[in-house]
């Protein structure tokens, strides 16, 4: 029993520092939306994309990015999500399949799987400590509701994430591993740290780095915005009797 106990002191005592790392529970519950600029840079520095990515209580997400004169855009509402990727040849909105409806559902969550875990149905375990690049992190498993699992390292001096590894599964049935790294953490005036710059790899190349331009909060947001646009076809004028 005694083992039992301290593993879930530790668990919640790593987790009670992360949040206040970030910059307190308090902090991050009173924002009620964010607005992310980003570069998303592909390709060793060949493609800079500027996305734009919106977050919006209780469970709606936005985004969007222009490239080549396209644009992409993806949306969820808290419950039905769509998009549109002219880079595969989308040009109308089309709707979410369950996996990309998980993935929306995580997006969606200002507060993140560290505030109201259980009742978000998260179950969070402490792996014990590594070596990462030299700087001593704690490893957490995190299993969702859904039992897909990742794993977060954050560092045991400063509390903040140094990585998180995901497996993401593909339209072929398999799965991509890939490694997300946080870094230039910067604190806002509401006193939340955020990560500036973020590089995903796969099997240890860079894929893309995602570099955060500005952060706005509390803006409010229209829910048309989250609602699939009409199809240019179906947005006909009714003609007057």
């Amino acid at each position: 029993f005694t083992t039992l106990s301290l593993s879930a002191q530790s668990v919640d005592d790593v987790v009670a520092k992360i949040n206040e790392a970030a910059g307190g529970e308090k902090a991050q519950r009173a924002v009620k939306s964010q607005e992310m600029q980003f570069e998303m840079v592909m390709q060793g520095g060949a493609v800079k994309i500027p996305v734009k990515v919106i977050q919006q209580r209780p469970a709606f997400t936005y985004s969007e990015g222009t490239f080549s004169g396209m644009t992409f855009k993806d949306a969820y509402d808290g419950k039905s999500g769509w998009q549109i990727n002219p880079f595969a040849g989308q040009m109308d909105p089309a709707p979410k399949n369950e996996e990309e409806l998980k993935e929306s559902e995580e997006q969606a969550d200002i507060d993140g799987e560290f505030i109201d875990s259980k009742t978000k149905g998260y179950k969070i375990e402490l792996m014990g400590k590594e070596d990462l690049e030299g700087e001593q992190a704690y490893k957490l498993k995190i299993t969702n509701k859904h039992g897909d699992v990742k794993y977060r390292f954050f560092s045991a001096d400063s509390y903040l994430p140094i990585k998180t590894v995901s497996k993401k599964k593909n339209k072929e049935g398999g799965e991509t591993e890939s490694e997300t790294y946080f870094s230039d953490f910067k604190k806002l005036p509401n006193g939340l740290m955020f990560p500036h710059t973020m590089d995903t790899k796969i099997k240890g190349q860079t894929v893309q780095t995602m570099i955060v331009k500005s952060i706005a909060f509390d803006k409010t947001y229209d829910a048309s915005l989250f609602a699939p646009p009409a199809k240019k076809a179906d947005a006909k004028v009714e003609p007057k009797k």
